[in-house]
């Protein structure tokens, strides 16, 4: 599954200037590289006196009606006498429900509590088979959860997201992943619609205006990765694999699905070669949904992506949309083995799926197109997980999930970033074969069943010889993210010390320790070379090899440990003035982000970092310079305010319109995707922060040429020069804007537009843009894009926050439970204000939602740390910007770039 939201896991841009822009819930490709599950934990688990056995499924569905019926046959096996038990059922009608056993039929009650039936027999039930059969209704889903229903162009579809706790309001079934027993769907669908699920079609009848569409059994599944979907499909056959494959698009919609029947076949090829284990079903059905709020959902053979992933426009492709499709497919393959082959027992296990797909995936994105460098965008999301883990708000990535109030809050960066970083370092550790050997016999052992991270480490160590567990345990059974100390004594020796590392002022409630495989890089000014260890205790010390005189020091050395570190002041400016030549592009960008850190905990002053991050600005290397980028925002966040806004528009044009000029405003032939990607993000803060007017005159031209005939302009271009042009855009700007919009027909150029919307800035259009959000035709998932987008302008945050809480009845009313506690982040800021607005509205019954207390507190945390920094270092901050604009405003002001001139590849 791939995550939904900004503030998860955005691999491809999340960490680019214009995600900073807080436009949250769409906009690039980046939006989707991952899931959050849609609905919460309700109810006690379901017990093991009662289990299923196997399930047959029979649904009516006509999804141009509001409703729709269905029969359930479940064999159980009954272990124990017991004299009732229950099993999943929300907002269902029975119409009639019969247990029969051995004997005959066995009268029953029935009751519903909460999310659960209970059955209560007339007698007690005795161990052995049983049978439970139930008819019943439902309506469908309009909030894109369940089984749902949506009109395209007058035409009407249904589809399924069941993850992670939805299926039981779509039919009744035991709804916890570790009841995973094989199902046989069978389907009543208007004769014109296609029907789609997890295994091929075993027959089909038509009788009148109506189709019966029985498919094969499934192997063993658990319920949330079943899937269905109908309507007036249409498919387009991908080639060259081991099963039959297709990409489902919804009417008019096949001619955009040539790029991902392409790449498609080449990613599970790869995953084939590595797991040495065939893809394990019968068919690849890969499906395009319009109305969807994951990115893409793992599904066992009928993988369902939000449609602006999957299909895009073969005249107009940018570099942006062919790296989403890449990176987002190639994870939610990797889940047919993990995850769908071999599922997790619970979901205190979530990481188990998610941080290996996110691995696995960025792995063969990596091997198999090169351009796109996953591993760079791998280094910028563990970013994102040590500043989540820096909170005292933070969570253990493994922890009980009993009484859980919101599921979707175990989907988060941890979960998908922090997993993959730490299973990235003890690949490190232990060799890429003897881990791909532990792996493999984990798949193995466990297929077609349930498992434990236990039992993962239980295969990596007999691959190993040695205990993996021990270690791996304590990253993901404490919360937080250590500090390693790297202190250079003489002779050669380094004393390496560690703590859990917080944020400014923050104070650990215990000392706690990591087992650490640390590498070292060092050079003695001659040589370069690495030292691996591991870090168990408090503190050790080691001898460098050969190095008598160190010149300086790396404690992460290909930035593959998830750890922060320090070194000396005077070794941070070393590594600095060493990193064009001696450190490597992970560890540049590692560097950057351990930086910022280390300013957000205080070591680092407000100037220092600001001298330091302008000195990455002219990095040969793209993903270095999007790293200086987050920098950026960082510092507009916290210390751009009235008395320095002129200053930091300075700063910002002399640091980065070098990198600009070099690369060019315009794709020259055959550059690297890389710096294709970089432009918009470079042309976006020199217009937005930097008030470039030529930049901003450009992005004007080229809206208005995208408006009048797109395929006139660099599609990798177009979104940025929509908002751009928007923010000086009037009131018929929007409505060219809202028309276009409104009469898309590829998922890009929606989403172009719909973002777009978000950024306008004239007072007048901002309001009848936010009025738009619930009066125009919008997609439950779009519903909220644009008022956070106009959320990112600080003028207008207020603003959007009364939008909100005006409008939250409505607005609840059409956006999925979980996805409810994202209107806390509109109280996000570096203002306590709106956090106290927020705990008094949120307290309210009626403003309550599932899970809003944990988010409320994530927020805050966010809040006071970024109040907390500008109290702390606006000031040399201050003087920092006034300084280097009087030197920026010299006849010849000094140069910006570190000395690395060569040009991007």
């Amino acid at each position: 599954m791939s995550p939904s939201q900004f503030r998860n896991r955005d691999t491809i841009a999340g960490h680019r200037a214009r995600a900073a822009a807080a436009i949250i819930f769409v906009g690039s490709i980046a939006l989707v590289a991952a899931h959050r599950p849609a609905a919460a934990a309700a109810g006690p688990r379901l017990g093991h006196t009662v289990v299923p056995t196997f399930e047959s499924i029979r649904l009516v569905l006509d999804p141009a009606k509001p409703d729709y019926t269905g029969t359930v046959h479940i064999d159980l096996s009954v272990r124990e006498t017991t004299s009732s038990f229950v099993f999943h059922a929300r907002d269902i009608a029975i119409d009639r429900l019969k247990l029969s056993g051995k004997t005959g039929d066995v009268t029953t009650g029935h009751a519903a509590e909460g999310d659960q039936l209970r059955i209560t027999p007339g007698r007690p039930l005795e161990p052995g088979p049983y049978t439970l059969d139930i008819d019943f209704s439902a309506d469908f889903n309009n909030q894109g959860a369940g089984l749902y229903r949506m009109q395209v162009d007058g035409s009407w579809y249904s589809f399924t997201q069941f993850e992670a706790a939805d299926a039981r309001g779509a039919l009744p079934c035991w709804d916890e992943p570790e009841f995973k027993n094989p199902f046989q769907v069978t389907l009543v669908v208007p004769k014109d619609h296609l029907a789609i699920g997890n295994t091929p079609i075993e027959s089909e009848r038509v009788e009148g205006d109506q189709k019966t569409v029985a498919f094969e059994r499934t192997p063993p599944l658990p319920t949330y990765l079943l899937a269905i979907a109908t309507g007036p499909l249409e498919t387009v056959a991908m080639r060259g694999m081991s099963v039959p494959g297709r990409v489902v698009t919804v009417r008019g919609s096949a001619g955009l699905a040539q790029e991902a029947a392409r790449v498609t076949p080449v990613l599970v090829a790869a995953l084939e070669k590595y797991f040495g284990i065939p893809y394990p079903y019968h068919k690849l059905d890969v499906l395009a949904v319009p109305e969807f709020w994951a990115g893409a959902m793992e599904n066992a053979a009928a993988i369902t992506f939000k449609d602006s992933v999957l299909l895009i426009d073969p005249a107009a492709i940018s570099v942006d949309q062919r790296r989403g499709l890449v990176l987002v497919t190639a994870h939610e393959l990797a889940h047919m083995w993990f995850g769908d082959l071999v599922t997790m027992q619970w979901w205190d296990d979530l990481w188990l799926n998610e941080s290996f797909a996110s691995w696995m995936g960025d792995r063969i994105a990596d091997q198999e197109f090169p351009e796109f460098k996953a591993e760079l965008a791998q280094v910028l999301s563990m970013q994102t997980a040590m500043t989540a883990d820096a909170h005292l708000s933070t969570r253990a990535m493994r922890q009980p999930v009993e009484g859980v109030e919101n599921l979707d809050q175990l989907a988060d960066e941890l979960t998908y970033d922090k997993g993959q970083a730490v299973l990235m370092m003890f690949e490190r550790w232990l060799g890429p074969q003897t881990f791909r050997k532990g792996v493999v016999d984990y798949l193995k052992t466990h297929r077609w069943g349930n498992a434990t991270a236990a039992d993962l480490s239980r295969s990596l160590s007999k691959a190993a010889g040695k205990d993996v567990g021990g270690p791996m345990a304590t990253f993901l059974d404490q919360p937080g993210v250590p500090l390693v100390r790297a202190e250079i004594l003489p002779g050669g020796r380094v004393r390496l010390s560690q703590q859990r590392f917080l944020n400014y002022g923050a104070k650990t409630p215990r000392p706690v320790t990591w087992q650490i495989p640390v590498i070292l890089k060092y050079s003695n000014g001659r040589t370069t070379r690495t030292l691996t260890l591991m870090l168990a205790d408090a503190s050790r010390t080691v001898t460098l090899d050969g190095s008598p005189h160190v010149v300086w020091l790396h404690p992460n050395a290909g930035e593959s440990g998830y750890y922060r570190w320090q070194v000396a002041p005077q070794m941070l400016s070393a590594l600095a003035d060493a990193a064009p030549k001696a450190l490597g592009a992970r560890e540049r960008v590692g560097y950057l982000g351990n930086l910022s850190a280390l300013l957000d905990a205080g070591p680092v002053k407000g100037d220092d970092y600001l001298r330091l991050l302008g000195r990455f600005a002219n990095d040969p290397e793209p993903e270095v310079v999007q790293a200086v980028l987050g920098g950026l925002a960082k510092v507009k966040r916290a210390f751009v305010v009235a008395g320095v806004k002129d200053e930091f528009v300075a700063y910002v044009r002399s640091t980065l319109s070098p990198a600009l000029d070099r690369i060019g405003r315009k794709r020259a032939e055959g550059e690297d995707s890389s710096v294709s990607s970089l432009r918009p993000d470079l042309l976006w803060w020199l217009g937005e922060e930097g008030r470039d007017e030529s930049v901003l005159d450009d992005a004007e031209r080229m809206a208005r040429a995208g408006l009048a005939e797109p395929a006139s302009i660099d599609p990798t271009l177009a979104d940025i020069a929509a908002q751009l042009a928007a923010r000086r855009g009037d009131m018929a700007l929007f409505k060219q804007y809202r028309d276009r919009f409104e009469k898309a027909r590829v998922p890009a150029e929606r989403e172009r537009y719909l973002v777009a919307l978000g950024s306008f800035r004239k007072p007048e259009v901002v309001d009848a843009a936010l009025a738009y959000s619930l009066e125009g035709p919008l997609r439950p998932q779009e519903l909220l894009s644009i008022a956070h987008s106009i959320a990112g302008a600080p003028e207008y945050r207020q603003l959007a926050w009364d939008w909100m809480t005006t409008n939250f009845k409505t607005i609840s009313g059409r956006v999925p439970p979980n996805y409810g506690i994202d209107l806390v982040q509109f109280a996000d800021g570096c203002s306590t204000d709106l956090l106290d607005s927020a705990r008094a509205f949120f307290s309210s019954p009626e403003h309550d939602l599932p899970g809003v207390s944990t988010e409320l507190a994530k927020v805050a945390d966010h809040v006071h740390d970024c109040v907390a920094l500008r109290q702390r270092e606006e000031p040399a901050v201050a003087e920092f910007l006034h300084r280097h604009e009087a030197v920026a405003g010299s006849p010849n002001p000094p140069a910006t770039t570190t000395g690395a001139g060569q040009l991007y590849r």
